[in-house]
């Protein structure tokens, strides 16, 4: 007598899919199979569903609109079951002291599990931290190479001097790529001669100033024996550098969010501080080299880059912060535009969202799969549900929305995490403070294995 039986759906893992049944006892998943024989005190139909790996959100910001407990709220209704948020350390703050708040509130209020990437906002006076915050399961490490005027941005010799320590412990180096003083330089000329503000911010921001940008760190960490994880990954030039590294054999994964795959640079002049993010939203044609990429395994990734900070269409453009809610709607956005259209198919779905970043961060095969002895993490997906995004149907403190009006096909049902349920007919079911900490093993899988054909059985 198993504990939970989810019976006649569609279960997918990163090389196939076939109807099957999937067991579950205590947290763990015990059989996976077509059928699973015995009884269990509740069986859930998922009869037409689709059934994925819990969805590892690996791109999550706990400190803006949403914070450490209603993050992992709006992530769980959007079918995530793990996220890993940035514990950013900003100037003057101690990167250990940064990392004990950030696990031991989540710990107290956090539905879901969750690990921890450092955010390094003053690697000169934190990076001498970076062998503690490995010891304590803290193994991936970002910064910033743009936003000087923000007083975020890490220098050439800070960058390679962080990438160095990184590399000795045997962590992985993050960063948010562009060119910032170039950027920077630009933005102040194009404003002085009295440009439009969303023209300026287009224009001022060029792919090849984040492609400029990814290759000096993949160099970086080259010379360092760093793994590097760069992260938003936005255009086609960026994705050219990337892959040539790849060829080289160096140890490089690439990240896109769903903004980026669902967006274009038209979108900033429709809602202008709405969807200011960084990198910018690219062109229609950058927008397919995604997809493109993405299905044929040149990008290992996709996560939600989840920043809701306070902002409406009326504030000037570049007073208004970075960001925007993603992390809810990540899932039904990229089955609709990936799967439905035809672009990527659901075993490569599963590679990018569940398997990949449980295997990056080595979380994997506790999390990321379904099979017997992992976590029993799972979402019922419903490719027929069609729905309008709206920001009144989102669970998000952002008072926006990128995608009000939108109408998708397939919505999350049902998930289960670690054997419990977390999410059933719209209603979230756990209890705050359930979720556990996860150390993470970050950048130790060669890339090369990230990518699997996929069928069905």
């Amino acid at each position: 007598m198993h504990d939970i039986i989810v019976r006649n759906g569609r279960v997918v893992t990163a090389d196939k899919v076939r109807l099957a049944d999937v067991a579950i006892d205590g947290e763990m998943i015990t059989a996976v199979d077509a059928p699973v024989k015995e009884k269990a005190q509740r069986v859930i139909d998922a009869t037409g569903k689709i059934v994925l790996p819990g969805i590892i959100d690996v791109h999550t910001h706990p400190v803006y609109l949403d914070n450490l407990e209603e993050l992992p709220v709006t992530a769980a209704y959007g079918g995530v079951t793990t996220v890993i948020h940035f514990a950013y350390a900003k100037p003057g703050k101690s990167l250990m002291e940064t990392i004990h708040h950030f696990r031991e509130e989540a710990e107290s209020v956090s539905v879901l599990d969750f690990a921890l990437h450092s955010g390094l906002f003053d690697p000169e006076h934190q990076s001498e931290e970076i062998p503690a915050a490995h010891a304590a399961g803290v193994t991936s490490h970002k910064m910033f190479m743009t936003y000087a005027k923000l007083g975020w941005m890490t220098d050439d010799y800070q960058l390679m001097r962080t990438l160095d320590i990184i590399g000795q412990v045997g962590g992985m180096g993050m960063v948010h790529a562009e060119n910032g003083l170039a950027t920077d330089y630009l933005e102040d000329k194009f404003l002085a001669a009295g440009a439009d503000p969303v023209e300026t911010f287009v224009s001022t921001r060029p792919a090849i100033l984040e492609a400029e940008a990814v290759h000096r760190a993949i160099a970086m960490a080259q010379v360092a024996g760093c793994p590097l994880y760069v992260a938003h990954m936005t255009a086609k030039l960026g994705l050219d550098v990337v892959a040539a590294a790849r060829a080289n054999g160096y140890r490089v994964y690439a990240e896109t969010c769903p903004q980026y795959l669902t967006l274009t640079e038209q979108a900033l002049f429709e809602q202008g501080p709405l969807v200011k993010i960084g990198p910018p939203l690219r062109s229609e044609a950058d927008r397919l080299a995604l997809w493109t990429s993405l299905a044929a395994g040149d990008l290992d990734t996709v996560a939600s880059d989840h920043a809701p900070k306070a902002k409406s269409r009326e504030d000037d453009f570049f007073a208004a912060p970075y960001g925007s809610p993603q992390t809810e709607t990540m899932l039904s956005l990229v089955y609709d535009g990936g799967v439905k259209s035809g672009m990527l198919s659901l075993p490569r779905l599963a590679q990018v969202m569940c398997e990949n970043p449980a295997k990056i961060f080595g979380l994997h095969p506790q999390k990321g799969v379904l099979q017997p002895g992992s976590d029993a993490d799972l979402v019922i997906f419903d490719p027929t549900i069609r729905h309008t995004i709206t920001q009144a149907s989102q669970h998000s403190h952002a008072p926006y929305t990128a995608y009000e009006g939108r109408i998708v096909v397939g919505q999350p049902i049902l998930s289960i995490q670690r054997g419990e349920i977390l999410l059933e007919d719209g209603e979230l079911c756990a209890k705050p403070g359930r979720g556990r900490f996860l150390k993470t093993a970050s950048g130790r899988v060669d890339p090369k294995t990230l990518f699997k054909e996929g069928g069905f059985s």
